[in-house]
């Protein structure tokens, strides 16, 4: 590979954008910029437009970093963006208005509302979240009507934004069709009678293909912005998590991706789905060809932040600073996480310090990581090959440890500049030169957990 690759990932919080050096594992340069957030009446929303000026200034930084010879080598440019926010587009290809956040719940109540109309008329293989696009089409049927018949499609954000740069086609890749409620990810098609059930039967849904796939090429316009010449090739992207996965080695069946933030989101790689198995499941199309997945979430950096605040802690502090040497089994603290999301913590001595219980949260999501992925492997009938885990807290020996004595097959910890970006970068490599390039090297192995200190947490935690 001669050519230079740009990744672009419109996340939740952070818009990130890297340059890959014709290496392909190497990151020349990066840049990043806040995603701006607004509030339409109580609702979280992201403007296209706002999301589009920051993503291509941040795309427009990592290229001047790199430097003349990087900029005039660019081979390609994909766009990977959180899954389930869709942009509504008019007969002229503009957004009607702003997209509610996947986080902003105003589809929980037509979940609830629709769920068996949906079953019967458009049914999907695995269960429909209630962040699924479909469920916010309903919302936006109901409360605001103007914007919804004005609109004659949509797309995922990173899809727009990747046909704002065109020319090219007005696609959806198929792992953020995924995460739509309206593709069946076997048969890899839509369900377009679901319109219909919501209010929105009107619309018509883009065309589907998979990632890495070249759509277009970079505009006179666009190109001025970013400071290149046009020409350059565009390539769907997919979910981010799923593209932060394929960086850090999840290519294969039985690969388990835990990606802790926030949320901490577990992504198990298979290559077949059982409608029957999977039910109860989220599922669909992974990022490689012929591929799928499976995927639940824990809310464990959510509970961390949460936590450290209650207890006058500064979240920012190292935590194994925090944590102070605390003992497996954290005084014999326990607690649970259920499947509504709720914290249950037993065994608390009245002199708990902060220490013992941020222990404690950290051993409990452990726990839970452990039981989700044993549901994720039976679900799939597949036994897990290596588990993969990044983020945040992979810098913490005490973490780092605790997941190795907790969990579900071998750990690996990967060390990523911003994988989801990366993995997009990767994919606009494959779409143009039909060649993956190698997933992101790995955290040195740690030393080995002593057998006696292994033996503790046996005993503790099983």
């Amino acid at each position: 590979m001669t050519a230079t690759f740009l990744g672009i990932d419109v996340g939740t919080t952070r818009t990130k954008a890297v340059l890959l050096a014709p290496d392909g594992s190497t990151v020349l340069a990066a840049a990043a910029a806040p995603t701006p957030q607004g509030d339409a009446d109580g609702v979280a929303v992201h403007s296209p437009a706002a999301v589009r000026d920051v993503a291509v200034d941040a795309a427009r930084r990592a290229l001047a970093e790199a430097g003349p010879e990087a900029r005039a080598a660019l081979g390609g440019i994909a766009v990977t963006s959180v899954g389930e926010e869709a942009v509504l587009l008019d007969a002229a290809a503009r957004p009607v208005g702003d997209v509610p956040t996947w986080f902003s719940g105003v589809g929980h109540g037509p979940a609830r509302q629709h769920a068996a109309d949906l079953d019967r008329r458009a049914p999907v293989t695995g269960l429909r979240h209630p962040e699924y696009t479909v469920h916010t089409l309903a919302w936006w049927a109901r409360t605001r009507p103007a914007q919804a018949q004005a609109a004659t499609t949509l797309t995922d954000l990173g899809s727009w934004l990747l046909s704002s740069l065109g020319p090219g086609d007005l696609v959806m890749d198929h792992s953020h069709a995924s995460r739509t409620g309206l593709f069946d990810a076997p048969t890899r098609s839509w369900r377009p009678e679901g319109l219909a059930v919501v209010g929105t039967g009107h619309l018509t849904l883009p065309r589907l293909v998979p990632s890495g796939t070249v759509v277009g090429e970079l505009g006179a316009g666009p190109a001025a912005e970013l400071g290149i010449a046009s020409g350059v090739p565009l390539v769907t992207g997919g979910h981010d998590h799923f593209c932060g996965a394929l960086a850090a080695g999840a290519r294969s069946p039985g690969d388990l991706f835990v990606s802790a933030g926030t949320s901490e989101a577990h992504l198990l790689v298979t290559d077949s789905l059982d409608a029957a198995a999977t039910a109860g499941s989220e599922v669909g199309c992974f990022v490689t060809d012929g591929l799928f997945y499976l995927h639940a979430a824990l809310p464990s950096g959510g509970l961390y932040l949460s936590w450290t605040r209650l207890l006058g802690l500064d979240p920012a502090t190292p935590l194994d600073t925090l944590l102070a040497g605390e003992p497996v089994g954290s005084r014999g603290v326990r607690g649970q996480i259920s499947a509504d999301r709720r914290l249950t913590l037993a065994g608390l001595p009245l002199d708990v310090l902060p220490a013992t219980l941020l222990r404690a949260l950290m051993e409990t999501t452990a726990v839970a990581s452990r039981d989700m992925t044993r549901d994720l492997s039976r679900t799939a009938g597949r036994a897990i090959v290596q588990r993969l885990l990044a983020g945040t807290p992979a810098s913490s020996p005490a973490w780092r440890e605790i997941r190795t004595a907790i969990g579900e097959g071998a750990a690996a910890f990967v060390d990523a500049q911003e994988a989801t970006a990366l993995g997009a970068a990767q994919l606009a490599v494959r779409g143009v030169t039909g060649v993956l390039p190698p997933p992101v090297p790995r955290r040195s192995a740690d030393p080995e957990i002593p057998p006696a200190r292994r033996e503790e947490y046996a005993r503790a935690f099983g």
